[in-house]
């Protein structure tokens, strides 16, 4: 019952709920984005794994690394072929690779630095490094009070 005792709300307790959405929503968005923001960059991960055990298949029938991402089995084994996207080429990562380097770069133009996962193919380097993992995190907290 509102105040003059009619069924209903008053703008006040209006106004108390919408504050409480807009803060949920505040905080949730930056979460989500977060999320979608791992998951690519978790896809982009498994992409070098697999550009690395192809291009060790590559060197044993080849006895040399392959220069172009298509010439690796996984990724389409068509030899023109010089980059591959993730599922999601608009907002995802674009892999390449030279004869000892696989690469995935976030295709987004951002106005930062973009996110950048390298893994050396000959090298001792087991697991993919990120060279800017700032890059694909966001949060509200940090935009307002740094």
């Amino acid at each position: 019952m509102g105040m003059n005792g009619k069924p209903g709300f008053t703008l006040v307790e209006l106004m108390v709920v919408t504050a409480i959405v807009a803060i949920l929503a505040a905080v949730a968005t930056p979460a989500y984005i977060n999320h979608q923001n791992r998951a690519r960059q978790t896809e982009a991960v498994e992409a070098l794994l697999r550009a690395r055990m192809d291009q060790e298949s590559f060197w044993a029938e080849n006895n040399h690394y392959a220069n172009t991402i298509g010439c690796l089995y996984s990724f389409g084994a068509t030899p023109s072929k010089t980059a591959w996207y993730t599922s999601d080429a608009g907002k995802g990562y674009v892999v390449t690779t030279t004869t000892i380097l696989v690469t995935a770069r976030r295709t987004i133009p951002t106005t930062g630095a973009s996110d950048v996962l390298t893994l050396t193919v000959a090298g001792t380097e087991r697991y993919p490094t990120v060279s800017n993992p700032a890059a694909t995190k966001f949060s509200l907290f940090t935009w307002l009070f740094k």
